[in-house]
């Protein structure tokens, strides 16, 4: 018999390895043996430690991490009241001087021409005044105020913050803007609104897009000093 090329575990002039040696010659361990499955001095056998997958950070990602102190429904409904009183105002001004309109075009007869006097166009001018007011108003405090600091005249009464859920900073004015403008899907059916009644971050849906949060400030991890970058 021809000799046959020796395989990549032999020498030539070497026997083949047995079935109790791998391809390096070498005895397979023994699972009785002390220290069998044992990692090397310095490492572990489980994921995540020294040598083997990611590093470990001390801790298991058991999904989202969620903070005690989100800011409940009721204090949140209680910031928008105040912080939108001056529009508020505004709009019942006007609409009782659209109401003392109608009720003299009614006093009128069918024949007469409604007249557009008294104290009707008087309160609803004002009315209108007052509306660009809130509106100047809502400008500064929603966007400008609480982007910088994270605290409308509302949350800082009632002592929230409104903060990046990642960042946990100020989100700044231009997404305090954006986040007023995608409050508009919170008003389909006002289920957006209602949404924190039951979320477990206390968010609406704008929260939700935007990646904010309202905490707590009267706690150490909801307080902040300072304005956003």
């Amino acid at each position: 018999m021809s000799e046959q090329n020796p395989g990549p575990w032999q020498t030539p002039g070497s026997a083949r390895p047995d079935a109790s040696q791998d391809r390096r010659g070498v005895p397979p361990p023994n699972p009785a043996s002390p220290g069998y499955g044992q990692a090397p001095y310095g490492h572990s056998t489980s994921y995540g430690q020294h040598g083997y997958g990611p590093p470990a950070y001390g801790w298991n990602y058991r999904g989202p991490i969620l903070r005690p102190d989100y800011t409940h429904w009721g204090r949140r409904v209680g910031a928008y009241v105040i912080d939108f009183l001056p529009a508020i105002v505004a709009q019942v001004v006007f609409m009782i001087g659209y109401g003392i309109w109608i009720a003299d075009v009614a006093s009128q007869s069918g024949f007469e021409t409604p007249t557009f006097d008294g104290p009707a166009p008087t309160t609803m001018i004002v009315g209108t005044v007052l509306s660009l007011v809130a509106l100047g108003w809502q400008i500064y405090n929603r966007w400008v105020l609480a982007g910088r600091t994270g605290q409308s005249v509302g949350k800082r009464v009632l002592k929230m913050v409104l903060i990046g859920d990642e960042t946990g900073r100020p989100i700044g004015v231009l997404n305090a803007f954006l986040r007023d403008l995608v409050h508009i899907l919170d008003g389909f059916a006002y289920i957006g609104y209602l949404w924190p009644v039951w979320d477990e971050k206390r968010q609406t849906f704008a929260d939700k897009l935007m990646r904010t949060i309202v905490v707590d400030s009267r706690t150490p991890s909801g307080a902040f000093t300072g304005e956003a970058d």
